[in-house]
This record gives C-alpha cells, structure tokens and sequence, in this order.
C-alpha cells in the first residue's frame, strides 16, 4: 500500500452559529486521486482550507508528506508539498499570467528570466490553452483564469494537490486535458484530492470517495464498490431523484415573448433568435464564440445593434436598469464579481431587485423582507444561520442559490441564468431544474447559457450552438443531445464575419489601454506641450534659474509620491504624509544646526528616517491589528504630527547650517543633485515592483489581499512594509524642504499629502491597489510642479496653481479608468 501524504487527524472548526467540521479525519495516499464529495456547506472546501494552512483548526493536526504542519499558513503548506486550486480561482487580477504562474513557484525551480516567456507557454499548453504570458489576468475569462491556476498548481510539481471543483468554468476539451494531467502526476506519485459535485468525473478518475454530511465523514469507499445512488444517498441523507424535471411534450407555439433579429456587437453578429412563454432556449459553445456576450447583450450588459423585441414591441436595452424595466433579470454566471452583495446579510441580498415591494414610502418593510427571505431559504434548501447572515459567510454554492432566489423573486418575464448551477451540489441541481421549468411553465421564458452539454440535453426544449459569433446550428427534440451539442460546437465551420471584427483592437492599441504606462506616454505629452507653451509665451520659463530651482522643488513631490504609491499599491492610503515632511524639517532644525557640520547633518537625516520608521509602523498596526480604515488611521496621525511638531516649534526658530544647506542645494550644472536622486528614487522602485519578488508581493497584496494570502504572500509583513517604506520617502522629502526653507517651522509640508495623491492618480495608479507605476508616479510630480511654475509665467491667477492640477486629475482619471473599462470588456471576445 502507498504511503500516506496528507494526513487530517480528528479535525473541529467551528463558526458562530455553525459547526462546520466536527471530528473529521481523513488520508490521502501517494498516487491516488481521493474524490471529495458533499452538499454545499457540508465542510469539504474548509476541509482542505485546514490542509492549505488558510483556515485554522479548532482541534486537530495536520500532516503533509510525513511532517507536521505545525503554524497554519499557505507557505508553510506550500513548503511541505501542497498545492491548491481553489473553487474560486485566486488568480491575482492585476497580475500578469505570467507573474501569476511564477508567485508561488520556489525561488530554485523558476526560470532563467529569458525563458520565462516560453516556461510559461509550456505550463499553459499543459492544460490546453495559449495565453499571452504579458496579458494582465484581470482581463481574461473567468474560464481562462481557471486554466491559469491549474497551471500553477501543476507547476508546483507538489506532493499534494487539491483541485476543489477545477472543471466549474471549463468545456470538455479542456477538462479532458486536465484528467490527462491527473493521470500523469497519479503516475509520478502525486497523492490528489478531487471536489467536486459531478459525479460522472469522480467515476472516471477517483481511486476512493469520501463523503461529508453536515460536517462529519459519513465514510470512505473504493470508488468500484459504490454506485452513484448509494453516493447521492449518503450525500443528502436520502434518496434523490436525480433526473430532469419532464419536457412539454409538444413545442411551444403562439407569438414570441423574446425576439432578437440580426442582433451584432464586438463577439457577435447576426443572431436571430425567438423565445416563446413556456420555453427554456439553451445557448451552447465552446467557451469564447459569443454566446455569453449574446445573453449580456439581451441583459443591457454589452454594446450591440440590431433590433429587439417583446411581445412585438421594439425595445433598447442600455442597461440592466433598462432590461429590468421591460421584464428581464440576469442571473450573472459571475457571483463575486457581479451578483453577490458579500458584506449585506442573505435578507438584502435576496430583496435587492424588488425594494420596491418591501418598502412603502421609502421606507423598507422588514417583516416582508424576512418573509422574502425566509421563503427563498426554504424553497431552495439555502444553508444558512439565518437570513441576518452575511453573503461573504456562506458557501460558494449556497451563494448562488440566494442569487438565484433573487432573480425568482423579481418575476421577470424572461429570465437570463448564466450558469445557473456553478457551484451548486448535486442535491440542489435537480431543485433548480425543476424550479427552471416551473417558472418557464407558468408563462414565462427561460434563456439558459451553460458549459454542460449534459445539463443543456437535459433541461431545455431548444438549443442554439454558437461558433465565432454565430448560430452554427439549432438543436430541438430528437436532435438534441449531449452528443449533438458538443459535436454541433467543435465541427462548425462558420467564419467571424467583417462587423464581428471590425470593432478588434489592434495589438498595439490593446496594450496600451491596458497598459500601466500609458498614463506615462500622456503625461509625457503633456509635460512637452505645457513647457512649450509656456516658453512660448514667456523665454524665461526654460532658464537654467528657472529650471534648476523648479526640479529643486520637484524633487520633494517625487519622493513624497513615491512613497503614496507604496501604500495605494497595498490597497492602503496614507493621509500623514504632509505633517511628517513638516515635523522632518522641524527634527532638522535641532540637528543641523549652525557649526553642526556633517556630523549634525547626519543626525538629523537619521531621526528624521527613525521618525519615519515609526510613523509607518503606527500607520500599518493602526489599519491591520485595530481594524481602522486607512483614512481614518491615518487622518489621526496626521493630527498627532501636526501638535507634535507645533509643540517642538511654536515658532519658527532653529537656523540650518549653512553647509547643510549649500549641500541640500548641490548642483551638477543646472540639475540640483536631490532632483538626480529623487529620479534614481523613482526608478530603483519601478525596477523593483517589476522584477523582484517582493515588487510582485507588493502588487499581489493590493490585487486582493485574501487571494495572495492563500498563495503564500506574507501579506502583514508587505503591508507594514509598504507604509515603512511611504513615511520614510515622506521623512527624505522633508529633509530636501529643510534644506529650501533653511528654519525648522511646524506646519510646512501640509499641501503635500493632496499633491502626493495627485500625482500618483495622474501617473495611473488605482486608488483600489494592485496597479500603479513609479515612472507615472515621477512624471504626474513633474506635471504638477511644472503647472505651479507655468502659472506665473502666463501671468495666471495663483487660483490656476490649484485648479489646474484638479482639472488634470480628472480628465486624467477618467481617460484612464475609461479606457480600462472599456478594454476589460472586450477581453471575452474569441
């Protein structure tokens, strides 16, 4: 018998309200696949959050290849041989597929960096898919996504791997591809752990099964001794009839409630479809022809032209709010990104679409809240403490039952269900199917987009098989079947036609609206044309007086800058940086003082950094150990610096050393030697936040803290790291204004946290973290100080120095958030 390589010894976990494991032990063995089955919330995903590190137990241990994982977290698991694929794909979004692959491979098994284009081309070709390795991961499919964490999961070569429902998002192709993988690394020795609710898949790869209940291990079993119904029955505690509710037995007739005649957009073109009350339509394909974009289209989701009709009335479709107006809910096959509200409670979130029926006079009525709520918990079995329970504490599966609770409870005229069963067990499957026909049978139409050419066959009256944008064929009665379907899709020979592509990026112009420098080319533009307008109107603007003493200036926002990018890279913000600078220039005062020479010039420079060290350090404790948001953190040692720094100089006083000041104010040839450094700042930065693995940490912890967490990232650590790292540039930047104003004076420096935050935004960086460049950080600091020049150049109002800046954010801001808007949803066009 194979050894043992993941052991779960007598685990407990529980949760306010709920037990979710209770006494559950479990082996898994070298070389065999161990199928994992269950009901949503019957334990199996915080199971293998026990074993992944990311959840800790309240009782029990864990052991992975022989060794005890004795402090639960993802490293010290990924250390011991474990890797993951979670149901809900941990992809960084503003990470590269590139950079995603390589985040948790050990530092001894990466590529050379000149074959990591072609080490990752050869990861992705293992589950059957040719992504750009330089694509940003946020702009891929969610099946795409899917595909680059398996990937990275194989990539780890791991003792242990845990794949939780890896085949949700993909078609049959490519989970064929991936059983191909199961077998290889079952042959290398590889001990696998497969979740998942379709049982056909754990009949072909599983070795044993083990089931979970209500959070305790109802037993484990050779997958030949077991047939699926005693499985089911274990399952749910009861015997299930797992089959599709029956078909009308003749076709729909009469007009059509839903009518689409040469429907086109940017996947799609020339799609006529009818849908009559009674009906379920299915909208089948390989992932990436257009059909989703055709069911977003129908939704107000996506751009399209073409005429669309209900009950023979012309209608446009805009919005959501639009298609909800006319009778038409989406139920998004996407629920983190577009359906679940994770911090409301189920009662909000299954309410959402119909306030208008709980509420009177604007207030809401919260007695039919519940009841609405309560309902919906019945009818679809939805596990929860309670209908005050928020989304974000529920399984992945039951979330989707509340979206879908949802959607029922605006009793739409024709509902849209992308993937109306993701993630939902097989015990709540065969509900919602009859649920599905019910609805469509009570007088109402159904439009059905799914992956499952089983679930398709089954469930709807009439399919329509999309390929590159078009019908390739209609599927009804006879011919429809799970083998017609996915023949239909991988057999078509339609072509895209001229409207499908016209509307295609090139290359070029898809990288730069997705790129982070393309704010550095704009600004670069900009910064051009105001310095020749500028010397246009007045020669003295590019004097080397001028010039000298504006890069002076300038060279104290690129650091302050700089160092606001650090903290909106981590999804923080720090609001202190202003009255730092002025405390460093009042710290300064003490030190560098007249005949101080080096010597105090070198003290000063260093309880200023040891200010900062502290200030940063305050800030990141402030957000993570107390809760606070950064705003609020931040904003209250914004005060503290500020009293503080009146306190030590309540009047202007504390002369600098001229030697200091001369020193500060070097110069090779026009440019002040501050300026070249502040530069040097900038760039060092930029190199490391794109080459070094603690730059990708950084981007990965403001991408999604939760998600680089389960990938290993030392999120606290890169966290205070990054505020360190903001307050001690901030502390620099004072000590450069020390050497400018020459007197320690509280109060200066206060109009850089605004100028800070100004620059980074004008340089690309999102104010939500992950993105951001130090190059655009730079060259928004050189804009702005350049506008403040210009201004008395022009012989414009100081008024300018301010609503310039202000105007710049704005247009800026929007282009850029436009243009990535935009860019992200044409990523699913074939």
């Amino acid at each position: 018998m194979n050894p043992d390589v993941l052991r779960l010894d007598r685990i407990t976990k529980t949760y306010p309200g709920v037990v979710a494991l209770r006494d559950v032990s479990l082996t898994v063995r070298s070389g065999e696949v161990h199928a994992l089955v269950g009901e949503n919330g019957a334990g199996k995903s915080t199971l293998m959050g026990v074993a992944a590190g990311v959840v800790s137990p309240d009782t029990g241990s864990v052991e992975i290849g022989g060794r005890p994982l004795e402090r639960p977290s993802a490293g010290a698991a990924q250390a011991l041989g474990l890797a993951v694929v979670y149901q809900h794909a941990t992809v960084l979004d503003d990470l590269s597929v590139a950079e995603n692959l390589l985040f948790s491979v050990p530092r001894d098994r990466r590529p050379a960096a000149r074959q990591t284009a072609s080490w990752v081309r050869d990861r992705l070709a293992d589950v059957g898919t040719e992504l750009n390795p330089r694509a940003r991961a946020g702009d891929l499919s969610i099946a795409q996504r899917q595909l680059v964490e398996i990937a990275r999961a194989l990539a780890l070569e791991a003792r242990v791997l845990v794949l939780d429902e890896p085949t949700e998002s993909l078609t049959a192709n490519e989970s064929d591809l991936l059983f191909e993988q199961v077998d290889r690394l079952r042959e290398a020795g590889t001990g696998i752990v497969y979740i998942s609710h379709r049982f056909p898949e754990v009949r072909r790869i599983a070795d044993r099964i083990s089931v979970l209940r209500d959070g305790e291990l109802r037993g484990t079993f050779e997958a030949s001794d077991v047939t699926e119904d005693d499985v089911l029955t274990l399952i749910v505690g009861r015997r299930v009839d797992h089959v599709f509710p029956p078909k009308p037995e003749a076709a729909a007739t009469g007009e059509p409630l839903l009518s689409l005649a040469d429907l086109s957009g940017s996947a799609f073109a020339g799609v006529d479809l009818d849908v009559r009350r009674g009906e379920i339509v299915g909208l089948a394909g390989v992932e990436g022809n257009g059909q989703r974009e055709v069911l977003r289209a129908i939704a107000g989701l996506h751009p399209h032209q073409g005429t669309m009709t209900l009950e023979g009335r012309d209608v446009t479709m805009r919005s959501p709010a639009a298609a909800a107006r006319h009778g038409i809910v989406h139920l998004p096959g996407d629920r983190h990104v577009e359906g679940a509200f994770l911090p409301l409670s189920v009662r909000e979130n299954v309410s959402v679409l119909v306030l208008d029926k709980v509420s009177g006079a604007g207030v809401m009525r919260r007695r039919d809240e519940e009841a609405l709520a309560q309902q919906a918990v019945t009818d679809l079995g939805i596990r929860t403490p309670g209908v005050e329970s928020t989304m974000a504490g529920l399984s992945g599966g039951n979330q989707q039952k509340v979206l879908f609770a949802r959607s029922l409870a605006a009793e739409p005229e024709v509902l849209l269900a992308d993937e109306p069963t993701r993630g939902v067990d097989v015990g709540a499957r065969a509900e919602i199917y009859r649920l599905l026909r019910s609805y469509a049978e009570a007088g109402h139409a159904v439009v059905v987009l799914s992956t499952d050419a089983v679930e398709l066959a089954g469930l709807c009256d009439r399919v329509l098989v999309f390929s590159r944008g078009r019908v390739a064929r209609e599927l009804a009665s006879a011919d429809l079947s799970e083998r017609e379907i996915t023949g239909a899709a991988i057999t078509a020979k339609e072509t895209r036609s001229e409207e499908g592509t016209a509307q295609r990026r090139t290359p070029w112009a898809a990288w730069a609206r997705r790129s982070d420098y393309l704010p550095s080319m704009v600004l670069t533009l900009l910064i051009v044309a105001l310095a020749a307008w500028t010397w246009h109107s007045n020669d003295l603007f590019l004097s080397a007086r001028n010039l000298s003493g504006s890069m002076q200036l300038m060279s104290i926002l690129v650091l302050v800058a700089c160092g606001q990018l650090c903290v909106l890279m981590v999804g923080s913000i720090d609001l202190s940086v202003g009255p730092l600078i002025g405390l460093s220039v009042v710290i300064m005062s003490f030190y560098a003082t007249f005949d101080s020479g080096t010597t105090g010039l070198a003290l000063g420079v260093g309880a200023a950094v040891g200010a900062g060290v502290a200030v940063g350090v305050v800030n990141a404790l402030g957000i993570r150990l107390l809760g606070l948001p950064p705003v609020i953190a931040t904003l209250v040692v914004f005060i503290f610096l500020q009293g503080l720094a009146l306190v030590l100089r309540p009047t202007p006083d504390g002369f600098l050393d001229r030697s200091t000041t001369d020193l500060l104010q070097s110069t090779w040839g026009i440019y002040p030697v501050v300026a070249v450094l502040a530069v040097v700042v900038a760039l060092v930065l930029e190199w490391v936040s794109r080459r070094t693995r603690a730059g990708v940490e950084l981007r990965a912890v403001g991408s999604d803290q939760t998600r680089a967490a389960r990938l290993g990232a030392r999120v606290g650590v890169t966290f205070v790291a990054a505020h360190v790292a903001c307050s001690v540039l901030a502390a620099l930047a004072g000590v450069v204004l020390s050497g400018v104003v020459g007197v320690g004076q509280a109060g200066l420096g206060g109009e850089y946290t605004l100028t800070s935050i100004a620059a980074v935004v004008l340089g690309g960086a999102s104010i939500f973290g992950g993105r951001g460049s130090f190059v655009g950080a730079l060259l928004g600091a050189v804009l702005i100080q350049e506008v403040v020049s210009a201004t008395s150049f022009l012989g414009l109002d100081e008024s300018w120095q301010e609503w310039l800046p202000g105007l710049l954010i704005i247009a800026g801001a929007g282009l850029f958030s436009r243009a990535r808007s935009r860019s992200g949803s044409e990523t699913a066009s074939p």
